[in-house]
C-alpha cells in the first residue's frame, strides 16, 4: 500500500524534524496551526515505537505545547494519537497538536456513538 506520509510529503512542507520525526500543518486543519507529528520511519501502532523513539516524541510534543502555549499565547494545546486501525488509509502513526483557544469551543461540537465498555474488566486488566 502506498504511505503519503512516507512519499508524498514534500521537503517544503516540514516545519520541524527531529531525529525520527517530521512536523507538518495538517492538510484538514480543526484549528489555524493544527499540525501533525508524522514518524519518519514506517511504524503502524504506538506500541511498535521503541524507547529512544518515544523520548524523542516527548521531547517534540513538548517543543510544540511550549512555542503554542509560552509564545503563541493559546490557553492550551491538544493532543491526539491516531493509531492502527483508527488511522486513515495511506498512513502511518501520526500524532495531532491542536492549538486551543479559551472560547474555542472544541468539544461542544464533538458528537461520538456511545459503545458499552466493560469498565470493571479495564480496571482489572491495568492491575
Amino acid at each position: 500500500m502506498h504511505c503519503i506520509f512516507c512519499h508524498d510529503i514534500l521537503e517544503s512542507q516540514i516545519i520541524y524534524e527531529s531525529e525520527h520525526f517530521k512536523v507538518v500543518f495538517d492538510i484538514d486543519p480543526i484549528q489555524a496551526g493544527h499540525v501533525l507529528i508524522i514518524s519518519k520511519a514506517h511504524y503502524m501502532n504506538y506500541l511498535e515505537l521503541p524507547e529512544e523513539v518515544l523520548m524523542d516524541l516527548v521531547s517534540v510534543e513538548r517543543k510544540l505545547i511550549e512555542v503554542f502555549e509560552s509564545q503563541m499565547y493559546c490557553y492550551a494545546t491538544t493532543i491526539a494519537r491516531n493509531n492502527g486501525n483508527a488511522m486513515d488509509t495511506g498512513t502511518h502513526f501520526h500524532v495531532h497538536v491542536i492549538p486551543r483557544y479559551k472560547e474555542d469551543e472544541f468539544w461542544d461540537g464533538l458528537s461520538v456513538v456511545s459503545i458499552d465498555l466493560d469498565l470493571e474488566r479495564f480496571k482489572g486488566l491495568l492491575r
